[in-house]
């Protein structure tokens, strides 16, 4: 069965504008993308999209470089990557839609909904803690090789009798298992696997119909030929790439890890950003409310840098980057929506924070005016 996205009565929230037209300078806004093609070529990344929207307003939408190296398939603007982390701000939109339905509280103990976590070691774990990554658990469900897991559940249910390693509320310490167990969460509550809430309670009301939560997808869909390769180097900057990942192999867990796992081209994520930027309102849909949503992008009290399942990077600016290269920020004060997409990132290679750098200084501060 072919992919038939369902339809909704949305209009495109964005469209096309000159960069001086919303106060951006196109000379730096040049130079920012020159910049990530002199990253190509010199073997910084392998490629990489670019969008910035101002006012709902798009200034920029390239791509440079390659989405498969090998296969020489060059990277476009409709790419679809593996945005990893970057799927973490719709597993907390999830569970908050859960709270305003008054489902839950974010300081319910999770074992009143997963019973795995109902010992001595894990009882004390509250759904803020997993938001907030300050549960105490660590490590990972993902192995070398995979996961030995079938489920999520049954991957949850293990992180919840192993425990944490740190006492509960005591420390920041970021953990994807912990946020595969507010997947585990929302499916629990909702009654639906957590990629179906995900996919029919933000996704689709977005208007996001290149997304999508793992790769099971059909193997007449148009999509799956558009996700790029993924790409790593053991030694820093001074080794060559080596693909890891294609799209013609599956991916390497069966099953929606919660912590990962969203598949989406840069313009569908920008749709989510915007939604948020609009404190929860999307044209005429409200996902969240304006106080869940300030609540949701402020810095929380463990942490200066992360919210509930949001980076902050500083005052009104909210986001999250993802595993292999993917960054994505949203800038209130500004009215600004910026990504970088790459899946060939490692780490000290430094160009996600170094692009947002390069479009923050292509914004025109206009002078007040004298009195």
């Amino acid at each position: 069965m072919s992919y038939e996205p369902i339809q909704y009565e949305l209009s495109e929230p964005f469209s096309p504008a000159s960069p001086e037209s919303v106060d951006i300078s196109p000379q730096s806004l040049r130079h920012a993308v020159e910049t990530v093609r002199v990253w190509v070529d010199e073997g910084r990344i392998v490629g990489a999209v670019m969008l910035v929207i101002r006012r709902n307003r798009i200034v920029l939408h390239e791509a440079v470089g390659w989405s498969d190296r090998e296969r020489q398939i060059p990277m476009k603007t409709h790419t679809i990557f593996m945005m990893r982390s970057m799927t973490k701000p719709l597993l907390g939109t999830a569970i908050l839609m859960l709270k305003e339905e008054g489902r839950l509280t974010l300081q319910d103990k999770v074992c009143k909904y997963l019973p795995a976590f109902d010992n001595e070691r894990s009882r004390d774990i509250t759904i803020y803690q997993l938001l907030t990554h300050t549960s105490g658990i660590t490590g990972s469900i993902v192995e070398n090789s995979g996961s030995r897991y079938a489920s999520l559940r049954e991957a949850v249910d293990e992180v919840g009798r192993r425990g944490p390693e740190h006492p509960p509320g005591t420390r920041y310490e970021y953990s994807d298992p912990g946020s595969s167990a507010v997947g585990a969460v929302v499916a629990e509550i909702s009654g639906i696997p957590v990629e179906d809430f995900v996919r029919t309670r933000i996704l689709e009301p977005l208007g996001m119909g290149d997304s999508f939560l793992d790769f099971k997808l059909q193997p007449n869909d148009p999509r799956a030929g558009r996700v790029a390769a993924s790409y790593c180097r053991e030694n820093g900057e001074s080794g060559p790439w080596t693909k890891t990942w294609d799209n013609t192999r599956p991916e390497e867990v069966p099953f929606f890890r919660a912590s990962g796992g969203l598949f989406a081209p840069g313009i569908d994520y920008a749709k989510f950003l915007s939604c948020m930027l609009d404190g929860g309102r999307f044209g005429d849909f409200r996902l969240l409310s304006e106080e869940t949503v300030e609540l949701a992008t402020s810095p929380s009290v463990m942490s200066k840098e992360y919210g509930l399942h949001w980076q902050t990077f500083g005052n009104d600016v909210f986001g999250h980057g993802g595993f292999q290269g993917t960054l994505s920020w949203a800038d209130k004060s500004n009215d600004l929506i910026g990504l970088y997409l790459s899946q060939s990132e490692t780490t000290g290679n430094a160009t996600r924070p170094e692009f947002k750098k390069l479009v923050e200084s292509a914004i025109v501060k206009k002078r007040a005016n004298a009195l």
